[in-house]
Parts: C-alpha cells; structure tokens; sequence
C-alpha cells in the first residue's frame, strides 16, 4: 500500500559500474526464452531443437542452454525427440485468465464498496499455488489523499489485511507455512511481530469475517478486507477498503467491516462459490 498526500519524497539511485551491461544481458536471456516459449505454445505437437532454434533464429547451442533452464522449472518438457509446453506455463496462463475474469466481474462491487465507503476498493487474489498473493484491481475514491496499490504488486502476509484474512481461512498447515516462510517485518511501530500475537489476530478475524491493518502496514493508513471463495469453499483472495486513519476512525470499523463482508459474499456468489459454514 502506498499512502499518497500532497508530498512526494524523490530517491536518487546510483547505478553501479557494469550494471547496466549486466541487466542487458540477462534481459536478452530472459527475451530468448520468452520467444521459445511462445513458439512452442504454437505448437502442440512440439518441436525439436534444430526447427525450434531456426524459427526463434537462434544458434541450436544457445537455444538448448535455454530449453534446460526452462525445462528446470517445468515451462517447457522433452518427450520422444521434440520440445513442449510444460505445466508451469500452463498454471501462469490460467492463473491470469482466472485474474482476468475475476477482475472483470468484481468491477461492480468495488464500485459500489467505494461508493458506499468513501474509500479506495481493492481485489486482492491469491496465486495458482497459494504462495502469493497479489492486488489485481482497484477503484479509486476521488479524495484528494488516499490509498492506493497498484494492480500487479504483492500484499504482504503478516502486517496487511488481505493477507491476514486470507492466512485466516487457509489451511493450518499452509498458514502456518506461509508465516514461517514470510516471517515478520516492522514496517511501522504498530506492525505485529509476535507470532502468538497474530495467530490470535487471524483467529478474531475469521470469527468476524474481517481483517484490520491498523497502520501495520504504512503509517496513517489503514484497511478493511474480506475473503472471496471458491466453489469448493477455498479462500482465493480478499475484497478490501483502504484509506487514512484520520478518515477511516477506529469507530468506522465496524460498519467498513460489514459492508466488505456483506459485499465479499455477494461476489462469492456471483463467481459461483461458496461460502464456509
């Protein structure tokens, strides 16, 4: 989350010596490999090496370097002589198409979050693998000074309401691994870095149906979220309202709570999911 007022702080980045000679480099690896992807999704048959570096225009040497790296992470396979598409690449496209969809259809309800908050409306979903979890859409509200992140970018487990409620109706043993694995970080002087502290913190949350970021997060900021569900009735992201505290009152809580909750549901049951009894 960022929290944008009048200010804007500018950072200048020093670059280092042979960096940018680097960073080219591994940019035309990384284009390289995208091309043999991409020519291999044309093909569901496969290709074997000699025709698939010839299409990409790429020496067969540098070309197989790549497909074993690819192949290492399961974006590409190798049965009987030719190259394939592999399941990585399969989970990424459907994890975007499944992002694409739900964002389309949760348009309506951010909006009508915004409008009856006052604040910022956020979708949060979770990734193919549950590792990650990620802002996908936003509608902003029309103050002056308000909350935004920004579609693409990563929600912090432990210290942001999507993540906390999110952690709250996982599996224990995924939660549990995604804590240890995340770890605490004091982002502010209000942000949780007991464990014990926010396991009970996820636990109240579940019982409301909501989760709070009481500026853990970004000072002055703070964030209502509500989980979304599948049709097996597994968590697969977070709606949420977001804005300064000086607006967003410790008394507003409750009221912001109900309405993400009241509006997480409806979406739940727009997307054909279920939610938990």
């Amino acid at each position: 989350m960022l929290y944008l007022g009048l200010v804007h702080n500018v950072r200048i980045h020093i670059v280092p010596d042979g960096f940018a000679e680097k960073r080219s480099g591994h940019t035309q690896s990384v284009s390289r490999a995208l091309s043999l992807l991409s020519k291999l999704a044309e093909e569901p048959e496969g290709l074997n090496l000699s025709e698939l570096a010839r299409r990409v225009k790429l020496a067969p040497s540098t070309a197989h370097r790549l497909l074993t790296t690819l192949q290492l992470d399961r974006f590409v396979r190798f049965e009987e002589g030719r190259w394939l598409v592999g399941v990585q690449a399969f989970n990424v496209g459907s994890s975007y198409m499944r992002s694409r969809d739900i964002s389309h259809m949760a348009r309506p309800y951010l909006r009508m979050m915004m409008q009856e908050t006052g604040e910022t409306s956020n979708l949060a979903l979770l990734d193919n693998n549950g590792s990650s979890l990620m802002y996908v859409s936003q509608v902003e509200c029309p103050q002056l000074m308000r909350a935004l992140s920004k579609p693409g970018a990563k929600a912090p487990w432990t210290c942001s309401a999507v993540g906390k409620i999110c952690l709250a109706h996982l599996k224990p043993t995924i939660a549990n691994q995604i804590i240890s694995q995340s770890g605490f970080t004091q982002f502010t002087r209000k942000s949780i870095m007991d464990e014990s502290v926010f396991l009970r913190e996820i636990g109240k949350a579940k019982q409301l149906g909501f989760a709070v970021d009481e500026e853990e997060n970004s000072d002055g900021l703070r964030c209502i979220a509500s989980p979304i569900f599948d049709e097996a009735s597994n968590v697969i992201g977070a709606l949420s309202v977001s804005g300064p505290s000086v607006r967003i009152e410790e008394q507003k809580l409750p009221n912001f709570g109900r309405v993400t909750l009241r509006t997480a549901k409806e979406l739940t049951r727009a997307l054909g999911g279920a939610w938990p009894s």
